[in-house]
């Protein structure tokens, strides 16, 4: 499922991680979905959320997922962030060490799971606006999408793999 990316893409992504990945070129051969794609990502990179954080949001959603795609990627990406290999593996377990993060993470992974009872007081105490809350929650949609995407796909890997399984310390 493979075809040649636009101009466009290639720019954004190679500017952005310095290369063209397989899930680009596999979401290229819809221009409607990689536009809409390239659009939502590049807004909320403009939000609230910090880099770091919207890679751990990404970790945790792949986690609960299992999307293997998604889970090297990520991981590629938060190291290159400063992420430690002990963060990276905190937050496919939906934790991190300050708790504003942790808090998220915790929401991003009951979101996604469904699990029905979503810890919303929690993210407000820890600092969380309702802006910043719809703005995480947006993430979790555009991962969602992405984990989809690779598994329908079966995206071929172009990151180090990473077990699925992870037990956090």
């Amino acid at each position: 499922m493979q075809t040649i990316l636009p101009i466009q893409a290639q720019a954004v992504f190679s500017r952005e991680r310095g290369l063209t990945s397989n899930m680009l070129r596999t979401i290229a051969q819809s221009p409607s979905a990689l536009d809409g794609y390239l659009e939502f990502r590049s807004a909320l990179q403009c939000g609230a959320v910090p880099a770091k954080i919207r890679e751990q949001i990404a970790l945790a959603v792949a986690q609960v997922n299992l999307c293997e795609y998604s889970l090297a990627e990520h991981a590629f990406v938060a190291a290159q962030l400063g992420l430690t290999r002990e963060q990276i593996h905190a937050s496919r377990d939906a934790h991190a060490s300050d708790w504003r993060t942790d808090a998220i993470l915790r929401f991003v992974r009951d979101l996604v799971a469904r699990r029905g009872q979503f810890p919303l007081l929690e993210l407000r105490e820890s600092g969380c606006s309702d802006a910043e809350i719809i703005e995480v929650m947006a993430h979790v949609a555009l991962n969602v999408f992405e984990n989809y995407l690779n598994d329908v796909a079966l995206t071929e890997l172009d990151f180090p793999r990473l077990e699925r399984a992870v037990r956090a310390a």
